[in-house]
């Protein structure tokens, strides 16, 4: 519901000020970094993890930094770089044929996922402030994961698995600009953040 309210936002935002004076202009740069919500790959670990003890999961991301050229003043192309990560700890007990504790051992749980995408962005509205587009984007898609334990019969694990080799982005974004140089982003998507937000700095 909270995203519903929130897609519905950003359009009231974009019809109240959609007028086309012009903020941007061919051959000017973006570079926006931000940061990301939520990061599914921790809440979906925390969730499927049975029989583990005093379970632990943080995570960073998704968070990463997009950079825009103006081919002309309505459109513009650049790279979107993705990286997500969370860390699992816990510890699983061994029993004995009675079902007491025998030992308890611990385990330790990594993954990192690097996305790398060129992007598209058309501006369709625009006021000396705000610049509002919608962007579409294409590129990699890796994932790395380590496990490690002090169970003597664990294999300490550590690989780079490719589920598909290639990942998308579909977005909707805003920047707002307090002077000709430096803003807020905020953008909504599929294929990478959900909501993200951060810092604009703009070079003509």
């Amino acid at each position: 519901m909270k995203i519903k309210q929130l897609v519905i936002g950003f359009f009231l935002v974009f019809t109240s000020f959609f007028s086309f004076s012009q903020i941007n202009h061919q051959r000017s740069i973006v570079v926006d970094p931000y940061y990301g919500f939520p990061n599914f790959g921790a809440s979906f670990v925390k969730s499927a993890v049975s029989g583990v003890n005093d379970i632990k999961v943080t995570g960073i991301g998704p968070c990463g930094v997009r950079a825009e050229y103006f081919l002309a003043d309505k459109f513009g192309v650049g790279i979107d770089f993705i990286f997500n990560s969370f860390n699992i700890t816990g510890s699983q007990d061994s029993l004995n044929a009675d079902q007491t504790v025998y030992k308890s051992y611990d385990y330790k749980a990594s993954a990192q996922r690097y996305r790398a995408q060129l992007r598209m962005n058309y501006h369709f509205a625009t006021t000396e402030n705000l610049d509002a587009y919608f962007g579409f984007g294409v590129g990699t898609n890796n994932r790395r994961y380590v496990a490690k334990s002090d169970n003597p019969n664990f294999k300490d694990d550590s690989q780079t698995v490719t589920f598909m080799p290639v990942s998308a982005r579909i977005a909707l974004g805003l920047r707002y600009y307090f002077n000709n140089n430096i803003g807020l982003n905020t953008e909504i998507g599929i294929g990478g953040p959900a909501i993200s937000a951060g810092i604009s700095f703009r070079f003509h």
